[in-house]
This record gives C-alpha cells, structure tokens and sequence, in this order.
C-alpha cells in the first residue's frame, strides 16, 4: 500500500529529517528578516494575508503550497543546503502574491484561470527572485520552469538591476504580453 511505503521512507529518514529541518531553521533565521523586509519593500507594506506558515518536510522532489491555509512542503533532504532558503521564499512569496492578485484582479479568483495565475506567480517569482536586489540576499538564483525560460529572461532586463519592482506594473506586463 503506498501509505505504508511512504511511512516507512518518512521512518527509516527520520534522523536526516530532524537535522536537516533544524539545519534548514537555522539557515532560515539568519536571513528571515531581511527577507520580509524585502517583501515588505516589494509589496509596499502590503499586509501578509493570515495562515499557519508551516512548512513540512516532503520526500518527494516537488514542493506544493496550500494558499487556505499558508502550508507547504520543503525538501528532506536537498545537496545545496542553502537552496532551501530560496524554496522557501519561493513558497512564501505565493502567499503574499496570490493574496495581492486577487485583491486586485478578482476575475482571476476564478476556477478557470488557475493554470494562467499559477503561470503568472511562477514567472513573477523568478523574476523577483533572480533580481540582483534578492541575490544579494539569497546568493542562488531561483530555479524557473523551462516554460518560463523565454518570458523570464525577456522581463529580466528590464527588472533585474531595478532597486525597487512595482508589483502591479510587473503583473500586468505578465497578464498582457503572456497568454498560456
């Protein structure tokens, strides 16, 4: 049965799971606030919307966020210790992004636009992310999905070297010039 055999790997990798996770919160902590200092610059104070902000350890190599209530799920174990930092920034910036969106853009709250809203928070990370402002920070850039390599590299230049990123003005560049 495939709950047993994933309870099984989540036992036999309980002694990694603890040292990385308490690896992972100790990185985390030493770049936690400047990271939502960052945010909190990007989104211009824009309040964090409530939720749990947990994030459990997944043996699986995707790494999934639940926007009701602000969990996700970060690596076991990862090579790059220090890439985990960036997942989790990645997954934190889905919250406050997705909360923003469809404030503003309620349409999109729709069932239909999922799959072109996911599309524009993944390029929208990247974007962010791979800004020299947040790899000063972060010193690994994010890794996007191949799908997103001609759009994000298209939008770099014009954000990258940016000291401050307009969130709507980047969602809207997305939204128009962007179709999935």
């Amino acid at each position: 049965m495939v709950s047993d055999f994933v309870g099984s790997v989540y036992l036999r990798n309980k002694k990694t799971i603890n040292k990385n996770i308490n690896l992972y919160q100790k990185n985390w902590s030493k770049i936690e606030e400047k990271y939502f200092l960052l945010v909190d610059d990007l989104f211009s104070g824009y309040v964090w919307p409530k939720g749990k902000y947990i994030a459990y350890p997944t043996i699986w190599g995707m790494y999934p966020r639940f926007l009701e209530d602000k969990i996700f799920q970060i690596p076991y174990k990862y090579k790059k210790k220090n890439y985990v930092n960036v997942i989790i920034a990645h997954e934190m910036l889905h919250f406050i992004f997705y909360d923003f969106l469809f404030k503003e853009y309620p349409k999109y709250k729709l069932n239909k636009y999922s799959f072109f809203v996911w599309n524009i928070s993944e390029i929208f990370n990247s974007v962010v992310q791979n800004s020299s402002k947040w790899l000063k920070i972060f010193k690994i850039k994010t890794i996007s999905y191949p799908e997103h390599k001609n759009i994000i590299n298209k939008l770099q230049k014009d954000f990258y070297r940016s000291d401050t990123i307009e969130v709507d003005k980047l969602i809207r560049i997305i939204i128009k010039n962007f179709n999935f």
